[in-house]
């Protein structure tokens, strides 16, 4: 009795014991409930300015998004995406009579830009399949899109801060990512960062701009400068002095302000059989001509910074084997055109050729003796007929005439007016769109300044001492 007794009790525990096993078992087996995943409908970023030169000066052209998601490329189009962009600006309206407000405080101003198209795109902005970057073109003219802030009272030209762009989706339009995810918004910061480090300036690629040079005068310069390829050749060295309103210590206002990338562009490369490009900038004026700061009513001086630039110019030679002596060429605009005056008439011997843009040297200030000086350099002069800004009667005509006088190897282009000849940008009057009468630079970074059919860049290219 007693043996069966433990018989039955083990049976009894082994019986409860395997209730509880496939109770155990059946508790495993039941997985949780997994909440379900709400769609993605929103994408946030950063973005990347891309800047181009152009004949009026820069402009923000492109705008590269980097999403936090990959983008289908099929699902990108233009008229989804709307851009306001906010920048510094001078302000005009406070030199009214009438006005209250300061008119040396810069305000900012908000404008829609046009979007022309938009696709997926590598981090340098190039079209690619399905990628997180998306690329935005947007219209840009001599009104729209520079990043540039113009000020009346300094006279100089400053890189726009702030500049931001506001990109947004608009409403009813969305984009869809290599997920499944239909997007209806996106975030992206607006602010732009237009440093040479952050932003993207295709013309610059191959240039340095970090130089500075410190002159026996105590004035230090910075400038920029670009290298062709070596190939164990002597290459000419073409120098430019910038204008009154790219002065400062960003050699990129020097080099956008004018388009002065033309320079370094396939082009003009090709003409020069490749050439080294020098690019000096002054903080204030080239036309200063005292330490006070004295620069616009210069009668005919010589600029403080003329043994700077002679100074740099050496020490760049000096630097580069590859650039041959006797093929050194000056040019400028405006008051870089005075520079370039003042350079050849005191160092007359030293330089190859002269193309002096809407020059702004005095012919008043001028001696027989300093003209007789040039006799035999090769000077091609280039101007409009229309400048107001600095008169063709009171500086080239004059200087010009004389030069004829005395059989000098001298050039010119004349226009009757500054207009836009790409076709792309109209006036009012449907008429090709005008430019200031002082542009004459345009013609020149554009390839446009004949005489009896020859070409200045060919004739350029041929100048030797």
């Amino acid at each position: 009795m007693k043996k069966r007794s433990i018989v039955l009790l083990m049976a009894s525990i082994m019986a409860m014991s395997a209730v509880g096993c496939g109770a155990s078992s059946a508790k495993a087996d039941e997985q949780p409930k997994e909440e379900p995943v709400a769609p993605v409908t929103e994408l946030s970023g950063t973005q990347t300015a891309v800047v181009m030169g152009d004949d009026w000066g820069p402009a923000v052209t492109k705008t590269i998004l980097h999403l936090d998601k990959e983008v289908e490329s099929d699902s990108v189009a233009a008229d989804a995406f709307s851009v306001a962009e906010t920048k510094e600006q001078f302000n005009f309206a406070a030199l009214a009579e009438d006005s209250e407000e300061d008119p040396s405080k810069h305000i900012e101003v908000t404008a829609d830009r046009q979007v022309t198209d938009a696709y997926t795109c590598d981090a340098q902005g190039n079209k690619s399949d399905d990628s997180e970057y998306v690329a935005l073109e947007m219209y840009y003219s001599p009104n729209d899109g520079s990043p540039f802030c113009y000020d009346i009272f300094t006279s100089q030209n400053t890189v726009c801060d702030p500049y931001t762009l506001a990109v947004s989706l608009n409403d009813g339009k969305t984009i869809s990512t290599t997920d499944g995810s239909e997007i209806t918004k996106i975030t992206v910061d607006d602010k732009i960062d237009l440093s040479l480090d952050a932003a993207i300036y295709p013309q610059l690629e191959g240039a340095d701009l970090s130089g500075t040079y410190t002159g026996e005068t105590g004035h230090t310069i910075t400038y920029g400068s670009f290298k062709p390829a070596e190939d164990g050749k002597k290459h000419p060295l073409v120098i430019w002095l910038h204008g009154a309103g790219e002065g400062g210590n960003k050699n990129e206002v020097a080099v956008l302000g004018n388009e002065v990338s033309a320079l370094y562009g396939e082009e003009f490369q090709k003409v020069m059989g490749g050439a080294y490009v020098l690019t000096p900038q002054t903080e204030t004026f080239w036309l200063q001509y005292k330490e006070d700061g004295e620069w616009g009513s210069n009668p005919g001086k010589d600029s403080i910074y003329l043994k700077d630039v002679k100074g740099l110019i050496d020490q760049y030679v000096a630097e580069n084997e590859g650039v041959d002596p006797n093929r050194i060429y000056i040019g400028g605009c405006s008051n870089g055109g005075f520079m370039t005056m003042d350079m050849i008439l005191n160092y007359p011997d030293y330089f190859a050729a002269a193309f002096p843009i809407c020059e702004a040297y005095k012919d008043s200030g001028i001696t027989d003796s300093q003209l007789k000086g040039i006799k035999d350099l090769p000077v091609w002069f280039i101007y409009a007929a229309n400048d107001d800004t600095v008169v063709p009667d009171q500086f080239e005509i004059p200087t010009i005439k004389r030069l004829q006088a005395i059989g000098a190897n001298v050039h010119t282009s004349v226009f009757d007016d500054v207009h836009d000849n790409s076709g792309r940008f109209k006036g009012e009057d449907g008429k090709a769109y005008q430019y200031m009468g002082h542009w004459s630079w345009i013609y020149f970074f554009n390839n446009e300044c004949e005489e009896d059919g020859v070409n200045l860049w060919d004739w350029l290219a041929q100048q030797s001492r």
